[in-house]
């Protein structure tokens, strides 16, 4: 195997600064303003477009916030597109260290990992695998580029970029049962690797490692479904009895290691790696929620085996939100919303609207809960919850439905305290399909932003605006034009409205659009 392209001018060519403010479930992918000239900031932002040619991949455009300063970031691949649609929240684009990261197919490289600081001439290869390695889920581990790639034999593998020193650590975490790595998370200066490894039942099954970053410091922490301790033991019924509601319980043995992990509920928090997992794998409602230290010592059950389908894993400083069900009786369950330091469980009253349809979004201004139907702001005080509902009660200018992730993609995005959202509008009584809210985080504060299709009653052609900057993995610290602005998608008002990209500071005379955009998802009525 070699690895080319370590190229020291290509690293210190990109002097910007990007920050890194965690995306996933718990945030909206937005922007930070800071003053002009402030290190660490950028005056560009790049986002990916689907290709004309291939809706399953993208081309890279960087902005300055105008229209003219809109344009290709780099014909990476001679006119053909170059970077990989990505799910699962792998990762594709990653802020940090002056630069971002992503990886672009060439005809010479394959695809690889490339740099970037917003400008075709500060864009570059940086790690250059034999053949076409595909990297996946970009993150930082203790100021190093951790990813995985794929390798010549095909085993997809972790990978350790050094920027200081440019040298590149390649990690066996699993021999040749790693080929197929499905999930990674840095949980302070540790990543967790959801790879596969070979059970006590001679079958190959999911496997969760845990690496400093060095070959010598990776470790494998359990084999989903494999017994503690060696022996297939069901666990006592008096060691079940001795769990109080809102305990963590090591796993010892007798216990079974946890099974259907949910790799996209990966979560940081208190310095553990907290994720939703099985103790059946023949039963995914018997989701419960399970940590691992950083240092992969001990894995625990949290909380007690009443509390099941756990959901919307999302931490908001020092507390961990998510729902939930309680057994009431073997027949009966009731559903709410948690809130968990890591010792003590908080439990919500009943949620004004179903759960099951929800998301939870971490924000400057705490935890939001979004539903079909409305925006809740969620407060915990002295161990009580409340739900303020941000709708904004005019019966002129108001919403009916709010668009999730679920539906259309990210769409509930935080820019400088400011927080957008799609909704179902009315406009002086009359529908006019989905459109940008805006929110301070008060009902009186929430207002209806713009319609970029089309300002008169009675339209019910939806803009159907959604968020651009939602495929990165983290958020940029920015200013210049691009400073306090949201980049996002959405139809224009020309007799047959085309989608476009827009830039804009939540009013109508302050949105500039950028670009068209072309082969996108269509339009809803």
């Amino acid at each position: 195997m070699t690895y080319k392209g370590f190229s020291r001018a290509a690293l210190s060519a990109a002097i910007l600064t990007l920050a890194a403010c965690g995306g996933g479930s718990g945030g909206g992918g937005g922007t930070t303003s800071v003053p002009e000239g402030t290190p660490g900031s950028v005056e560009r932002l790049i986002f990916p477009v689907v290709s004309a040619s291939n809706r399953n991949v993208f081309d890279m455009y960087t902005t300055d916030g105008s229209a003219e300063g809109t344009t290709l970031l780099a014909d990476f691949n001679e006119g053909q597109p170059a970077v990989q649609q990505f799910y699962d929240g792998r990762d594709p684009i990653l802020f940090g260290d002056g630069k971002f990261y992503f990886g672009a197919q060439s005809p010479a490289e394959g695809r690889e990992l490339r740099v970037s600081d917003g400008t075709e001439e500060g864009t570059s290869l940086l790690v250059d695998l034999e053949g076409s390695s595909y990297p996946l889920h970009l993150q930082w581990l203790d100021g190093k580029l951790a990813f995985s790639a794929l390798t010549t034999g095909f085993a997809r593998e972790l990978f350790v970029y050094d920027l200081d020193t440019e040298t590149l650590t390649e990690i066996d975490v699993g021999g040749e049962a790693s080929a197929n790595i499905t999930g990674m998370h840095t949980v302070g200066n540790s990543v967790f690797v959801l790879g596969y490894g070979v059970g006590s039942d001679d079958e190959v099954a999911p496997a969760l490692y845990v690496s400093d970053g060095t070959q010598d410091g990776t470790q494998l922490v359990f084999i989903a479904g494999d017994p503690v301790g060696g022996s297939v033991v069901k666990e006592p019924v008096e060691q079940r009895a001795e769990l109080t509601e809102s305990a963590s319980y090591m796993l010892g043995d007798g216990d079974v290691y946890p099974t259907l992990i949910q790799t996209p509920s990966f979560t940081s928090f208190a310095g553990r790696l907290f994720f939703i997992a099985s103790k059946d794998p023949h039963n995914v409602n018997s989701s419960m929620l399970y940590s691992v230290a950083e240092d992969g010592s001990d894995v625990r059950r949290e909380l007690g085996e009443d509390i099941t389908f756990v959901r919307n894993l999302t931490a908001v400083g020092d507390t961990l939100y998510f729902y939930a069900d309680r057994a009431v009786n073997a027949a009966t369950f009731t559903r709410h919303v948690y809130a968990y330091d890591g010792t003590t469980l908080h439990e919500s009253g009943d949620f004004p609207e179903e759960l099951f349809t929800s998301n939870f979004y971490s924000t400057s201004l705490g935890l939001f809960i979004v539903t079909s139907n409305n925006v809740y702001r969620t407060t915990l005080e002295d161990g009580e919850f409340s739900f303020k509902n941000m709708h904004p009660g005019d019966t002129m200018t108001t919403y009916i439905g709010v668009k999730s992730r679920t539906q259309f993609g990210e769409l509930f995005t935080e820019v400088d305290g400011t927080i957008y959202f799609v909704a179902e509008t009315i406009i002086t009584g009359q529908p006019a399909g989905d459109e940008l809210w805006k929110t301070d985080g008060t009902p009186e504060g929430t207002v209806f932003a713009l319609e970029t299709n089309d300002l008169t009653s009675g339209d019910t052609i939806s803009s159907s605006p959604r968020s651009l900057l939602t495929r990165y993995a983290d958020v940029a610290l920015v200013s210049g034009e691009v400073a306090g602005k949201l980049l996002f998608s959405a139809y224009d008002n020309s007799p047959t409205p085309k989608l476009h990209a827009y830039i804009s500071d939540g009013t109508a005379e302050g949105t500039v659009k950028l670009m068209e955009l072309p082969n996108q998802v269509y339009r809803s009525p």
